[in-house]
């Protein structure tokens, strides 16, 4: 005994009717049973077509097997149908179907833009086509939610710019990015440079302007706003997220980038550990010092008359050691000694060089140090705008190793725009450099170099935060 089909039910706007699985889903390629549409199997209760396994493969073009060929398309169905044709034949005619010219249009009318997309069937719709409850666009064809077509584009061409590798081509985007927001770039610009003309108070605003739109930049493209602007919205100005974070932020990078460099820098300056190396390799100054002049007993000979010429002779040489002149002449043969014997030169030379050359090491040590993770503090700030983020080198640390060769890569993009950066100020410096005035400076060269470093600091923000879009699936961050 063969088994028999299984038997489904579908409800359409034409009708419910009965048909078995395989002609079901021929139904659904013909696209006459959509996913909104509800099917049940036997006995059991409706669901959505596109909810069902068995369905979802129709649904998404999945080529029909051989002995699918047999069933009966819908068409041919409906008109062999006698409830049909009695009761609905007459009077239900199938919905003219206008055939766009292109897919950018809309389903209705060709030669008209789309302004709104299904969610459920994919068709496109312009103004007028909708249908509208309240505010909301409802899909005319299949009754489902509709979205607004640019916004969906927007978002299906972020996707496609996740999901491809990071390279030259984020490259050339960073470069141009700036200039999608002209009028924002140059009142920036100026009033950057405009600030750091107005002295120590003015400069420290500009810091903060600067730091506080390059952490904008970095946090919008990590999120997927890629056409936000770079400024801060000041209308709604907040002191604390506008004014405080950014200088906290901005002393959190400085801190866990160049703070190592600057601790030893201020060390060395004020002698700490020159002192501790004088006093490690010199010990036994003491000692010398306790060992010459006079003392109590010699005094007393020196003042009796009838003492023994030997000791008057011993304590009138104490005496004569502790004049100025004969420390200063003891110092020269000393000195005079040590250049006749190189080989005692250069055992008092020995502790000094192994200390000099620990104090290199650790002076290039911290500088490579603040060099490469300078980016990654950038970044961390940018997408956390927490402090305690910050100064952790954990949290960057980890985060490299999760972004991997792109991070490297950014790096490497942000050197090669620091270096055309310098170069760049330094041609505008030599240019400009008969304009200098005495007392005051070069005013042209401070304004044009901090206008143009205004740009290169948002290409540094904009490569950061693409970076991180790119690595959003590996750092969980959920972009728009």
């Amino acid at each position: 005994m063969s088994a028999q089909p299984e038997l489904w039910r579908v409800s359409t706007p034409e009708g419910v009717f009965e048909a078995d699985l395989d002609t079901l889903k021929q139904w659904i390629s013909e696209g006459c049973v959509l996913p909104t549409d509800k099917v049940c199997k036997g006995n059991l209760s409706w669901i959505e077509a596109g909810r069902v396994p068995k369905l979802k493969g129709a649904f998404s073009g999945e080529p029909a097997p051989v002995s699918e060929q047999k069933a009966v398309s819908f068409e041919t169905f409906v008109e062999s149908d006698p409830a049909f044709a009695n009761s609905q034949k007459t009077t239900v005619e199938p919905p003219a179907v206008v055939t766009p010219h292109s897919t950018n249009a809309c389903h209705n009318h060709p030669d008209t833009d789309p302004a709104y997309v299904c969610r459920m069937c994919g068709a496109l719709f312009c103004k007028q086509c909708p249908k509208f409850v309240g505010t909301v666009a409802v899909c005319a064809l299949c009754g489902d939610l509709c979205r607004e077509y640019k916004a969906v584009k927007e978002k299906a061409a972020r996707v496609q710019l996740q999901s491809s590798g990071f390279g030259l081509g984020d490259f050339g985007r960073a470069i141009s990015y700036p200039f999608q927001h002209k009028a924002a770039l140059i009142g920036g610009a100026l009033i950057y440079a405009f600030l750091l003309l107005a002295g120590f108070r003015g400069a420290a605003l500009a810091g903060v302007l600067m730091f506080g739109c390059v952490s904008h930049v970095i946090n919008q493209i990590a999120w997927g706003r890629l056409n936000r602007s770079f400024m801060p919205d000041f209308s709604a100005f907040s002191l604390w997220d506008d004014l405080i974070v950014p200088i906290f932020l901005g002393l959190g990078v400085f801190i866990v980038t160049w703070g190592p460099l600057m601790v030893l820098v201020f060390t060395l300056m004020f002698g700490v550990i020159s002192a501790h190396v004088a006093g490690g390799f010199g010990g036994g100054g003491e000692q010398v010092a306790q060992q010459t002049g006079p003392s109590s007993e010699d005094l007393s000979v020196l003042t009796d008359p009838n003492a023994d010429p030997a000791k008057l002779a011993e304590a009138n040489k104490k005496l004569q050691e502790t004049r100025p002149g004969v420390e200063i002449a003891q110092e020269a043969e000393k000195s005079k000694a040590e250049t006749s014997d190189p080989a005692a030169t250069v055992r008092n030379l020995l502790p000094l060089l192994g200390a000099g050359v620990s104090i290199v090491i650790l002076l290039l040590l911290f500088a490579g140090w603040g060099l490469f993770y300078y980016p990654m503090a950038l970044t961390v700030a940018g997408y956390t705008q927490s402090f305690g983020s910050v100064i952790n080198p954990l949290v960057g640390l980890d985060t490299i190793r999760r972004m991997g060769i792109t991070y490297f890569k950014a790096f490497g993009m942000v050197i090669v725009v620091q270096i055309v950066a310098f170069a760049v100020g330094v041609v505008i410096a030599v240019i400009t450099a008969p304009l200098a005035l005495p007392f005051i400076g070069n005013i042209v060269a401070t304004f044009i170099s901090a206008t143009i470093s205004f740009y290169f600091n948002l290409v540094v923000a904009c490569i950061l935060g693409l970076s991180l879009f790119k690595s959003a699936d590996r750092l969980g961050i959920s972009v728009d």
